[in-house]
């Protein structure tokens, strides 16, 4: 019985044991299921703080990359100008002189290279989308400088008679310094010289201008030429038709007066012609000087040192020495006389020789009146050139302009609107960026058509002054 009750014992203890062990497993599996559970999430949160770190770490790799991206988009921006100097200075955007239409796909592959802005943006950032689209839009603006190259100039070349410039003045006295001398009464042909010599004078009266003045001195006309008359005869120096407009009855008597007779005084004729023309300042007037001879100075007078003080007087005459069929003693004098007066000399034969040298001062008359007519003409058709190269300046720039403001109106639509570039107050701050630009564009417009404008309106008044001035101080009979 003992033995059946220590069995009994002893499986109880067994059981009991049994009991423990599978206890204490449970236990030690629970308690290593939970270290091993702490253990995984120990590594678990060391493996999400690292997996954190990384990720940040990336997000900034990714703002560095982005960041870097955009300033080397933004790089190499242009210069906003400030003056129509700088905008011509700088060159046309990559799209420049074609439509957007016209490059459309072109445009929006650059365009869709633009990065996305923020919500709300700087002045500054917008500045620097804004530059960026001048940088592929700028128009190349027309150069006013080349419109001033291109104009020409105003010819105002005075008008030639027989290859030699010639000037006259509005206001101009002529003298005719006639020698009455007895030579002058020897024939030439039917006639005598004297004769000659006034119907040459009384036809180029008659052809000279309403308002010029004619004075008629002459010399010798009184006594003979006899040695006892010579005293007489040289004092015989007389203007005997004053330095006035030409009235040809009054002329033809005071001619019809006198006949050759006497000396020869040529050098006191041609002091007292200074003394005659003393009145009319060569600043203001032409004066025409004509000394009509036959022969030397008889009188024992110097007429080369007397030219030579006429042409220093302030009347600074035009001096025509005319020899009328001189021998070679007289040629030679008449023209140091003409040299003298920085005049000129010339010989002649008969009636009509001396005529056309009297001819020649309503000759530059006429010959001014058609050159001022001609010039004028020139100038109002240079003036009409210069006009219509303005406007082709200005119609050029209008164009351009234009083609600018559609083509970054039309990107500015892009990237707002296709792509979302653009926020709302990015592009409302880009174009006030366009709007300042375009009122820039005007004003400098308007600058160049006006800067164009006076030179063209000055040269123009210059040019007609200096023509209307040449013709007033050569030959003008009608203003």
């Amino acid at each position: 019985m003992f033995d059946s009750y220590m069995k009994r014992y002893y499986y109880v203890l067994i059981i009991i044991f049994c009991f423990i062990l599978v206890g204490c497993n449970s236990d030690a599996e629970e308690e290593s299921s939970v270290n091993s559970n702490e253990s995984n999430e120990i590594e678990s949160e060391e493996g999400g703080e690292s997996e954190n770190e990384t990720g940040a770490s990336d997000e900034e790799k990714t703002d560095d990359t982005t960041n870097a991206s955009e300033e080397n988009f933004f790089s190499d921006l242009p210069q906003t100008p400030n003056s129509i100097e700088e905008l011509l200075s700088l060159p046309p955007g990559k799209f420049a002189g074609k439509t957007y239409e016209e490059q459309q796909e072109e445009i929006e592959e650059v365009l869709d290279q633009f990065p996305v802005s923020e919500e709300e943006i700087s002045d500054e950032e917008a500045e620097k989308y804004w530059l960026k689209l001048v940088g592929l839009f700028a128009e190349e603006y027309p150069n006013p400088q080349d419109v001033l190259e291109q104009w020409g100039g105003y010819s105002i070349n005075p008008p030639e008679i027989d290859g030699e410039e010639i000037s006259f003045k509005e206001n101009y006295n002529v003298e005719i310094i006639l020698d009455a001398s007895g030579s002058m009464a020897n024939y030439q042909g039917d006639q005598t010289r004297m004769e000659l010599a006034k119907e040459a004078i009384m036809d180029y009266a008659k052809e000279l201008p309403e308002e010029a003045n004619v004075g008629l001195r002459i010399y010798g006309f009184e006594g003979s030429n006899a040695d006892s008359d010579k005293k007489v005869s040289c004092s015989s120096n007389e203007l005997v038709y004053g330095i006035k407009p030409f009235n040809e009855k009054e002329l033809s008597e005071v001619m019809d007066d006198f006949g050759p007779t006497g000396w020869t005084p040529l050098a006191e004729a041609i002091a007292a012609a200074k003394s005659d023309l003393a009145e009319f300042d060569g600043e203001n007037n032409t004066n025409i000087i004509y000394i009509v001879s036959d022969g030397i100075e008889t009188c024992d007078g110097n007429p080369v040192e007397e030219a030579k003080s006429l042409a220093d007087s302030n009347i600074t005459p035009v001096v025509n020495v005319i020899g009328f069929n001189l021998d070679h003693e007289g040629q030679k004098q008449l023209k140091e006389v003409a040299e003298a007066a920085k005049g000129t000399y010339k010989d002649v034969q008969n009636r009509n020789q001396l005529q056309d040298e009297f001819q020649k001062a309503a000759k530059i008359a006429s010959e001014w009146r058609l050159w001022r007519a001609h010039a004028m003409g020139d100038a109002r058709m240079e003036n009409v050139d210069r006009a219509n190269m303005m406007r082709d300046f200005r119609a050029e720039w209008a164009d351009r302009y234009r083609n600018e403001r559609h083509s970054l109106s039309e990107a500015i639509k892009y990237l707002q609107y296709e792509i979302d570039a653009l926020s709302l107050d990015a592009a409302l701050k880009i174009g006030d960026f366009r709007d300042e630009r375009t009122n820039k564009l005007h004003e400098w417009k308007a600058q160049a058509w006006d800067d164009l404008s006076e030179v063209k309106d000055k040269d123009y008044e210059d040019a007609v002054d200096e023509i209307q001035g040449k013709y007033k101080d050569n030959a003008s009979d009608d203003n």
